[in-house]
């Protein structure tokens, strides 16, 4: 008998351990497990979950004349319109998105922005800084799932081929944020990159953002800086001056820019109050970014020169000036 298509429901029990940041230890109250949010207003929680549009709820457990928290959530930079309801001892927060949000996304990145915060007492320590108590995330894709995938083979040998022949690392990022009237500009710092065969003791990305056009200079020390650009149509132009292999790490390295963003966020965020819509717009303008690195990774391993003809042990070369 043939498998059909299935639906599949995520539910993310919070007492267990998360991936993510802005959590406190879990705690069980009348047998309900939770994990109060803080000590910053903002709490980030990665997933995986299905391609495609879906929808969730977030259950957070109330006292009994607990009003429901105002809670903003985003999704891959996206803000959710949320719907609030009580059921029973939990308040419940309904969302759904569209396919756009989990565009060329691995996993779902949830954040959840906490209007108010309160001081309450840590079970046997001292007083800490709480917003809500999030129990559970439950998450189904809105329409019937996929049939068994047959490519399952050739992707994962495609990543494990990539992983070793185009092997990169963001390493440890720094950011800074600017505005240039209507332009946001966005300075990324990579301490302890890697370009193929070659570490980078840092790497310097500086963005410019206006509309939906991308431009941006990727610089090491002593060298001088590649100009990228990706347009309207989200199409990446990559420099010339590097070999084709070379040309390939640096896309590859601009695919995991939303990750290393996301490392950013755990780390910068705890019990920051931050501006929710300009991390959500560039977690987007990242995010389109890395699409545009894996478009031009695939067009190029497809049509373009064979990148892997040349000796694979070879340095990144940086180009000793860029054509003008």
């Amino acid at each position: 008998m043939d498998t059909g298509p299935w639906n599949r429901r995520f539910v993310h029990d919070l007492l267990f351990a998360t991936e993510g940041s802005g959590w406190h230890e879990p705690e069980l109250k009348d047998s309900i497990g939770f994990r109060w949010s803080g000590p910053g207003y903002f709490s980030i929680l990665r997933v995986p979950a299905p391609a495609g549009a879906g929808r969730g709820e977030a259950h957070l457990l109330l006292s009994p004349s607990e009003p429901l928290p105002a809670v903003v959530v985003f999704l891959n930079g996206r803000r959710l319109e949320v719907m609030q309801r009580r059921l029973g001892t939990f308040g419940v927060l309904d969302f759904a998105w569209d396919a756009a949000a989990m565009a060329g996304e691995a996993r779902a990145e949830f954040w959840f922005h906490a209007e108010r915060l309160q001081r309450l007492p840590a079970p046997g320590e001292r007083m800490r800084s709480v917003g809500f108590r999030l129990s559970t995330l439950a998450i189904e894709p809105a329409a019937a799932g996929p049939a068994p995938a047959g490519e399952a083979l050739a992707l994962i040998a495609g990543s494990r081929f990539l992983r070793d022949r185009l092997h990169v690392a963001a390493g440890r990022p720094r950011l800074a944020f600017r505005s240039d009237g209507e332009a946001r500009l966005l300075e990324m710092r990579l301490e302890g990159a890697r370009l193929g065969p070659s570490a980078q003791p840092h790497l310097t990305l500086a963005l410019r953002a206006t509309a939906d056009v991308m431009d941006l200079a990727l610089a090491a020390p002593g060298r001088p800086a590649l100009a990228l650009h990706q347009g309207v149509a989200g199409r990446l132009a990559l420099p010339e001056g590097l070999s084709p292999r070379d040309r390939l790490l640096v896309a590859r390295l601009l695919a995991t820019l939303p990750e290393a963003f996301g490392r950013w966020l755990d780390e910068a965020m705890t019990g920051a109050a931050p501006d929710a819509e300009l991390l959500a717009f560039w977690r987007r303008g990242l995010a389109r970014l890395a699409r545009g690195g894996e478009g031009f990774l695939a067009a190029a391993l497809a049509d373009g020169p064979d990148p892997f003809a040349e000796d694979p042990a070879l340095p990144f070369a940086w180009p000793a000036q860029v054509p003008g």
